[in-house]
C-alpha cells in the first residue's frame, strides 16, 4: 500500500544520510545501546572532556596524538582521515574505546557529524549535518546499531520523520511528516516487522489499515480528502476476504467485489440511472457514449436497450474500467466483446497509410480540411444509433489487442 512522495528534497536527504551513516558506522563509530524507549528518551548529554573547544570546532589536540599503549589500545587524542571517503574524525580514546565528543568532517573541512560517547564507549548520541551546517538527523547507537528515538530534519529545520529502534530494528512508532508538519504516515513496527495499525494521508485522501507480522490483517478503510468513504474491505493474513465496497466522491456506491482468499469471485457494478442507483453488469453493456445533454453518459446494452445515466461520461468510464473497455474515440467507450473481431483486421488501415483521417471526434471539420481523408468505422456486433469511428488512439489500442474481443467471449 504504498503511497506516495511527501517532501521534494526527502529522497536526496535519505541518500546523503544513508551514505554518511554507513561510512561512520563502518569506519569510525563505536556505537552502543541505550535502554530508553518511547516516553523515556535519554536526555541530551553534555560531555566535558577538558580539551574540547566548547562548540562545533576542532578539538584541541594534546602534544601526542594517535598513540597506542603497550596492549595496542588507542589512548588520548586521535585524528584520522579515511583516504577513500575523504572523511576524517578527531576525538579522545581511553583503553581503546571512544569517550566524550567526536567530530567528523568531509571534504573542505565541512562538519558532517558529531558523536557523544558514554557508557565506556558502547553508547553514543549522534548528530548529522547538511553542508550548510543545519541538522540532518539525530539519534542513538548501541553497539553499532540504532537504538531508541531517531529524528530526521529538512534543511529548513522541519521535522521529516521520527522512528524508534531496538537492536538496530524498527520497533515502535514511526511517523512521517508532510510539508505542513501534518502527519503523513503513522506506522507501527515490532522487531523489524510491520505489526499493528497504520495510517497514511496524502493528496488522494486517507488510508487506515493494520498488519500482523508483515501481513495485511484486519479492516481496510480509504477516505477521500473530504473524509467521505472511498473503499471498505478486510484482509485476513495478507489475503482479501469478503465484500469490498467502492464509492464515488458523492457517496454513491459504484462497485462491490467479493473475494475468497484473494480471488475475485463476484463483481457487481452500480450506476445512478434516472435518479435510482441500479445494479449493472459490464457483460451486458456494449458501449457508453457521451450524451450532448450536459456531458452525461448514455449506455447501450447488447440487447439494444439504452439508458441515460446521471453520472458524467468520465465517471461511468471509470466505473466500467479499461480491463474490459477501450476508447474508440474520446466520446465513445466500447466493450471489447462488442467488436466484430473477424471484420476488424480488414477495417484497420496500415500503420503508414497516408490518407487516413485519425481525428474522428471532429469528423466533418476534419474531412473538410482533407478531402482525401477516409474515416475509419469500427465494426461492431451490435446495432448502434449512429456509426462509431476510431481515432488514432483507438486504432492503436485495437492493433495491439486484436484478440481481446475473443478473449472476453470465453
Amino acid at each position: 500500500m504504498d503511497k506516495h512522495g511527501i517532501v521534494g528534497g526527502f529522497s536526496v536527504f535519505c541518500r546523503r544520510f544513508s551514505f554518511f551513516s554507513a561510512v561512520f558506522a563502518a569506519s569510525f563509530f563505536f556505537p552502543s545501546k541505550v535502554s530508553a524507549r518511547e516516553g523515556d528518551v535519554l536526555p541530551r548529554l553534555s560531555v566535558s572532556i577538558g580539551l574540547a573547544d566548547g562548540g562545533r570546532g576542532t578539538l584541541s589536540a594534546a602534544a601526542d596524538t594517535n598513540q597506542l599503549d603497550s596492549k595496542g589500545r588507542k589512548q588520548g587524542f586521535w585524528h584520522k582521515k579515511n583516504p577513500l571517503s575523504g572523511l576524517s574524525y578527531e576525538g579522545f580514546f581511553k583503553d581503546g574505546m571512544p569517550c566524550g565528543r567526536f567530530v567528523y568532517r568531509g571534504e573542505g573541512d565541512t562538519l558532517v557529524a558529531e558523536a557523544f560517547y558514554f557508557r565506556g564507549g558502547y553508547a553514543s548520541r549522534n548528530c548529522f549535518f547538511y553542508p550548510s551546517g543545519q541538522k540532518m538527523a539525530e539519534g542513538y547507537y548501541l553497539d553499532k546499531r540504532k537504538d531508541s528515538l531517531w529524528q530526521y530534519y529538512a534543511e529548513d529545520g522541519r521535522l521529516l520523520k521520527s522512528e524508534w529502534f531496538e537492536n538496530g530494528l524498527l520497533d515502535g512508532t514511526r511517523v512521517v511528516y508532510g510539508p505542513d508538519a501534518d502527519v503523513a504516515e503513522r506506522q507501527t513496527w515490532y522487531r523489524g516487522l510491520r505489526n499493528g495499525p497504520w495510517y497514511i494521508h496524502d493528496q488522494a485522501g486517507y488510508q487506515f489499515f493494520s498488519y500482523k507480522l508483515n501481513l495485511s490483517h484486519g479492516p481496510y478503510l480509504a477516505l477521500y480528502p473530504d473524509s467521505t468513504c472511498f473503499i471498505e474491505g478486510r484482509y485476513d493474513e495478507g489475503l482479501k476476504q469478503g465484500v469490498w465496497t467502492f464509492h464515488l466522491p458523492g457517496g454513491d456506491k459504484y462497485k462491490e467485489d467479493s473475494f475468497a482468499d484473494n480471488r475475485l469471485v463476484k463483481r457487481i457494478l452500480y450506476l445512478r440511472i434516472e435518479g435510482s442507483l441500479r445494479e449493472v453488469s459490464a457483460d451486458t453493456i456494449a458501449l457508453a457514449m457521451q450524451s450532448p445533454r450536459g456531458g452525461k453518459a448514455e449506455l447501450l446494452a447488447f440487447s439494444g436497450r439504452r439508458w441515460l445515466c446521471d453520472e458524467s461520461f468520465e465517471t461511468v468510464c471509470g466505473v466500467l474500467e479499461l480491463d474490459y473497455f477501450f476508447y474508440a474515440n474520446k466520446n465513445t467507450f466500447v466493450s471489447y466483446r462488442a467488436v466484430d473481431a473477424a471484420a476488424l483486421e480488414d477495417a484497420l488501415p496500415p500503420d503508414d497509410h497516408p490518407d487516413v483521417y485519425d481525428g474522428q471526434s471532429e469528423l466533418a471539420a476534419g474531412l473538410a480540411g482533407n478531402a482525401q481523408a477516409t474515416p475509419v468505422r469500427l465494426p461492431l456486433r451490435v446495432e448502434t444509433p449512429f456509426p462509431v469511428y476510431l481515432d488514432a488512439n483507438g486504432m492503436d489500442v485495437l492493433r495491439n489487442n486484436l484478440d481481446r474481443s475473443e478473449v472476453k467471449d470465453e
